[in-house]
């Protein structure tokens, strides 16, 4: 579907962004025989965009307020390095109208939007003004300019709550709260404003009727500088956490032909009324039959990928070649769809506490690209670490298929086969997931985790997995060459004494499992297992398990796969492939999910994790690494139940740290500025005083 242009103006190409945006343009780039020059900070020497790209630059220290969102740099960058032109990603500058202005006067080719059209509608309160007149319907609120807290409340009475406070000037979740009731509005708006003027330098809010279960649909557009608009189609993302999105597909289960008509013409009508050109995405709810306006995207959206496998275009060579001037090449009626895509974001995160961002090490990273219908944009690489200065993002990634159902089922048995260790992540939540009868139905809503998912609401891993890894490596252990198969379990290690335990820690998925295994009477395969996670028993009972081949005169078991056989409580007998693989790694498959199993000691200094633990509720401390944004009390101070005390910023997030009880704080152990670590102990608290 793209220009016939065999070149284009522009052979020198600046990536003003980093992660896997960076590695995505990169690889468009090669494509075009278009160098690529990337930008990097000092935490971010050695990553993966740096290594994507033909050349790559120092901009500054950690903080992107230092490095990736110093446009004046990244310009001199830019001119020393002979680029013609700077592709913003998105993120960081992509929707900065005073930074695409500033690189158009220094000469260079600005990929995307036109500053006045940034402008325009990076307003929130804009946009709804000019989606109104163009007859697209919004959803009721205020967008006027009086900010005034009084104000705002009388707003808010007059919509009625529950509301939704937005920043104007942003996107992602940021600047954004839902307040329940009056009483709440005050802290609300502190909250929403304070992180709007951090993340965009503006305060400005607008608030909108709250909507309780929408589904958030949007529409990609392209428009070139001679004034054509087309949509390419819409975008199902309904499926969020903390106002930011984790699953996307396209085209959108709900969506018929009618109603795509009506949406992606209001998408058009708006972007045309904005005078529009490059790739931008105008956002919609969906509720009981009608859609209204949301915002506009005047960026590339990190879920661009489904609308490119979905519809088998490159929008990032769109952009390209739209930024270089060309007419659009394809007429609306040639857009149609080839089939379904599904996208999943793969983060360093923990959703058993409320999603809280991780850091650490990726000590093992095993990603599936082999399937030409599986695609894997990665913004890291096994070794590399997440650091709390950026999003939490690994990898995205997205499957293809004739129907959903098809793209489904990859997506299930893609989670199932990856693999990543040393860092807390969402991927067993994202198996949980894609494996829910609603989401196998299309029934979505941007509630959807708040009213399904709740904190042990999957197995980490099934008992049965860890009971067979362990004993692989139990009851093999001692023999044989390191990294190679055991020349045969048939030797005294595994005929201990009826009683004598053989225990072990186990690395299953980023979790550590203990494991002790007894030989239960007289029979050579019953066994007393016992089974911990941390100080929770998962099984402790006696077991029938096997690791005999199918002739017991067999002196190998170099032969793959392998087999053991499990009996637990209550259970039919289980015949468990296994595998060995390289540094006494055992992987074991489990209803077409492979699981690696590893002794925990390798990885046990790698590993992060990000539970908080307190040696009694006075000591309070730091969910999760980062900056401390605010401290709100003082020694001395008497505070009430819930009152905040600590405002804690990392990875695009806050993280509100709360009174557990009313009481006298003691001692306050960090000031506005400070870097804090996990556990870090924040405010001391006593008995209230007398």
């Amino acid at each position: 579907m793209m220009s016939q242009t065999p070149a284009l103006p522009f052979r020198r190409l600046l990536i003003a962004n980093r992660g896997e945006i960076a590695v995505r343009i990169a690889r468009a780039c090669r494509e075009l025989n278009i160098s690529s020059v990337a930008v990097y900070s000092e935490v971010d020497r050695n990553a993966l965009h740096v290594r994507a790209c033909d050349e790559a630059y120092c901009i500054g220290p950690a903080a992107a307020g230092d490095s990736y969102l110093r446009g004046d740099v990244i310009i001199s960058v830019a001119r020393q390095a002979a680029c013609d032109a700077i592709h913003p990603g998105f993120g960081f500058l992509a929707e900065n109208a005073s930074f695409a202005q500033a690189v158009i006067e220094a000469g260079l080719t600005w990929v995307g939007p036109s500053p006045a059209a940034i402008t325009l509608m990076g307003s929130k309160i804009e946009a709804k003004k000019i989606a109104t007149q163009a007859g697209v319907p919004v959803v009721p609120g205020y967008f006027g300019d009086d900010q005034s807290a009084a104000n705002l409340a009388i707003e808010a009475d007059k919509i009625g709550y529950p509301v939704l406070i937005k920043a104007s000037a942003g996107g992602g979740g940021k600047g954004m709260r839902v307040v329940e009731s009056a009483s709440d509005l005050q802290e609300g708006l502190d909250a929403a404003q304070r992180e709007a003027l951090a993340a965009f330098g503006d305060s400005t809010v607008m608030l909108e009727k709250y909507l309780s279960q929408p589904r958030h649909i949007e529409v990609q557009v392209l428009g070139d500088a001679q004034g054509h608009v087309i949509h390419l189609g819409e975008r199902e993302c309904s499926i969020q956490r903390r106002h930011q999105k984790v699953m996307e597909e396209s085209p959108s289960p709900i969506v018929t032909p009618e109603m795509r008509e009506r949406l992606t013409a209001a998408a058009v009508a708006l972007a045309k009324a904005a005078g529009y050109s490059n790739a931008g995405t105008v956002e919609f709810i969906y509720q009981d039959g009608e859609f209204y306006f949301l915002e506009m995207n005047t960026r590339l959206q990190v879920e661009h990928t489904v609308t490119e496998e979905a519809l088998d275009m490159d929008l990032v060579e769109a952009q390209l070649r739209i930024a270089a001037g060309e007419t659009l090449w394809i007429d609306q009626d040639e857009v149609e769809f080839v089939g379904n895509a599904i996208e999943v974001r793969l983060y360093a995160e923990d959703p058993e506490r409320g999603f809280l961002p991780a850091t650490g090490k990726i000590t093992h990273l095993a990603l599936p690209f082999d399937d030409p219908d599986v695609r894997v944009d990665a913004g890291v690489s096994q070794g590399d670490v997440i650091t709390p200065f950026y999003d939490p993002m690994v990898a995205k990634i997205i499957t293809s298929g004739d129907t959903r159902s098809e793209a489904l089922r990859r997506m299930r048995e893609v989670l199932g086969a990856l693999q990543i260790e040393g860092v807390t992540t969402n991927l067993d939540f994202l198996r949980w997931l894609v494996s829910h009868p609603q989401v196998d139905m299309g029934n979505l809503s941007t509630g959807f985790i708040d009213k399904y998912y709740r904190p042990g609401a999957f197995l980490v891993a099934p008992v049965a997995v860890i009971v067979a890894g362990a004993a692989v490596l139990l009851l093999s252990e001692d023999y044989g060459v390191p990294g190679e198969p055991p020349r045969s379990i048939w030797s005294a290690n595994a005929w201990r004494l009826a009683g004598q335990g053989i225990p072990g820690e186990f690395l299953i998925e980023g979790r550590t499992y203990a494991v002790e295994l007894s030989r239960a009477g007289e029979r050579f395969d019953t066994w007393q297992t016992l089974v911990k996670q941390g100080d929770d028993v998962l099984l402790d009972a006696t077991i029938v398990l096997s690791l005999r081949p199918e002739s017991e005169a067999a002196e190998s078991f170099d032969r793959v796969p392998s087999v053991v056989q499990i009996a637990l409580p209550d259970m039919p007998l289980y015949s468990i492939e296994y595998a060995w693989g390289a540094e006494d790694r055992v992987s074991i498959t489990w209803e077409r999910r492979i699981y690696l199993v590893q002794s925990a000691a390798p990885l046990s200094t790698e590993h992060m994790n990000v539970n908080v633990h307190r040696s009694d509720e006075n000591s309070l401390e730091s969910p999760m690494p980062g900056k401390v944004l605010q401290v709100l009390v003082a020694a001395g101070d008497d505070v009430e139940e819930e009152q905040p005390l600590v405002i804690i910023e990392a990875m695009k997030m806050e993280f509100m740290v709360r009174a557990p009880h009313t009481g006298l704080v003691v001692k306050v152990n960090c000031t506005a500025g400070d870097q804090v670590a996990v556990g870090d102990i924040l405010v001391e608290m006593g008995q209230p005083a007398e």
